[in-house]
């Protein structure tokens, strides 16, 4: 249970006007660490799938693999649709460090607009490597999270966004302070 869910099922059964027990109020919050995401999977897809319970991430499965110029296009077969104001990131496996593989578009962004196929794009470093996932295998990562909308609050000067340590010290801004 997250320390979120825990901290408000307390409030609740504390402060309710009609009394109830912590458990209850647990009930009552269940939905609070999980998101419902419609999915609909092609023939042959497979449900993405934590491989672990204390994962972060989902795993996608390779439905289908299609070569193209240089490019390795795995196919999942996964469509999905969000939630309102959630939106899906698709990450590369730790596991593609070992290989000559680069995910052209990592991490991905799968709004809730979007529900065509999750489609991972692979370009070889090394053009002579073999393809590293097979019709089955593991190729990405998938996490869910509630996205916030940025409102702009414009500043008159530079010095109205305050100072920090950091500051404009740019590239490695980190390292340099910790060096100085």
């Amino acid at each position: 249970m997250s320390k979120i869910k825990d901290v408000l099922a307390r409030a609740i059964s504390l402060a309710s006007e009609q009394p109830m027990s912590y458990k209850e109020a647990v009930e009552l919050l269940d939905g609070i660490d999980t998101c419902k995401v419609k999915i609909w999977l092609e023939e042959g897809a497979k449900l993405p799938e934590y491989a672990h319970k204390q994962d972060a991430c989902m795993d996608l499965f390779v439905k289908d693999i299609e070569l193209d110029n240089g490019r390795i296009i795995y196919h999942t077969g996964v469509h999905v649709a969000l939630p309102e104001d959630y939106e899906m990131e698709i990450r590369p496996r730790s596991g593609f460090t070992n290989s000559e593989l680069i995910m052209q578009n990592a991490p991905a962004t799968i709004d809730e607009g979007y529900s065509g196929e999750i489609i991972i794009v692979h370009r070889k470093m090394d053009r002579h490597s073999p393809y590293y996932c097979n019709v089955g295998g593991k190729v990405a990562q998938l996490l869910i999270r509630r996205r916030e909308r940025i409102v702009w609050e414009e500043v008159k000067s530079l010095e109205d966004l305050g100072k920090s340590d950091r500051g404009d010290n740019g590239f490695g801004s980190t390292d340099k302070i910790n060096n100085e």
